[in-house]
This record gives structure tokens, C-alpha cells and sequence, in this order.
């Protein structure tokens, strides 16, 4: 083998993604762990679908919502935000408010029993987050909150200067 292939050998090989490094896939990784582990414990208690508690929280953000505005925040898609309203609003949690002059438009609403399953859900999601900040060292949480921002401002900034 002459030198500068090795020299190419060499730099194709440093050059590979090592995914377990790779701060993409680590956070995706860990989201989907957390998130799977908390819907273990909301979908066995409350018969509730990881849509379902994602409409049901983002409703106790505002009084009232749209189903786009929910898609959009929850990185779900328009049809499964949909199902997921329509299965709440036959179970009484949400209710649909539609607009007078534009029937198209709909804003959900908890209802009084979807306040109160969300109130359980919210002690239920703190208890979760409690046990897993439980396990770290103190001080952690602030800063781990602290690096998410930074990370999150980084790319905020990545994208500006990409649309320069």
C-alpha cells in the first residue's frame, strides 16, 4: 500500500460517525427512552396514547388551541393530532369550540373531567421527572437546562446564518 493511500485509508477511517458520540442521536435516544418509559405508566393507568397526553398537555399550556397549533409544537402529524382529538373529545376530556364565522376553524378545550385527568397526568409526569432528576447529582438539573438552551441557541443560530 503507497503512503498516500494509506494517508486516505487513514482519514476515511477517522472520519467515521461514531454514533454513540454523536449529540443527534444520543438526545433522539434518549427522548424516545423517556418518553416510552412515561407513557408505560400513563398509557397502563389512564388508557391514554402517547397523542392523547401530548393534546392533553399542550391544552393546559392555553386555554384554548387549534389542532395545527398542536401538530406544529408536537412534531406529530395533522391526521394522528386529529385521531387523537377525536378519541378525547368521545371520552368527554376535550371539547370543540367552533368558530361562528369560519366553521373551519376549531379550538379544543379541556372540559372539566379533562382537567382533572390532566392535573393527574401533570403529577404523574412530575413524579416521573422527580425520580429520573432523583438519580442525578445535585445541581444537575439547572445545569443540564442550562446546556439545553445553549445547545438550542447554538442552532437557532446555525439556522440564521444558513438563510443569510
Amino acid at each position: 500500500m503507497s503512503k498516500s493511500s494509506r494517508k486516505v485509508q487513514q482519514a476515511d477511517e477517522s472520519a467515521a460517525l461514531v454514533l454513540d458520540a454523536f449529540l443527534p442521536y444520543r438526545a433522539a435516544r434518549l427522548a424516545t427512552v423517556l418518553s416510552r418509559a412515561l407513557a408505560a405508566q400513563y398509557e397502563q393507568r389512564y388508557d391514554i396514547s402517547v397523542a392523547e397526553w401530548r393534546v392533553l398537555v399542550h391544552l393546559t399550556q392555553q386555554t384554548e388551541i387549534s389542532v395545527r397549533d398542536i401538530f406544529t409544537r408536537v412534531d406529530m402529524d395533522r391526521a394522528r393530532v386529529t385521531r387523537a382529538v377525536q378519541r378525547l373529545a368521545g371520552r368527554g376530556y376535550v371539547s370543540k369550540l367552533v368558530n361562528q364565522n369560519d366553521r373551519r376553524l376549531v379550538k379544543l378545550a379541556l372540559t372539566t373531567i379533562g382537567t382533572a385527568l390532566a392535573s393527574e397526568l401533570s403529577a404523574l409526569a412530575a413524579g416521573f421527572e422527580a425520580e429520573i432528576m432523583a438519580a442525578l447529582p445535585a445541581g444537575a438539573r439547572d445545569e443540564m437546562l442550562a446546556q439545553f438552551d445553549l445547545i438550542e441557541a447554538a442552532i437557532d443560530a446555525s439556522r440564521l446564518s444558513a438563510e443569510k
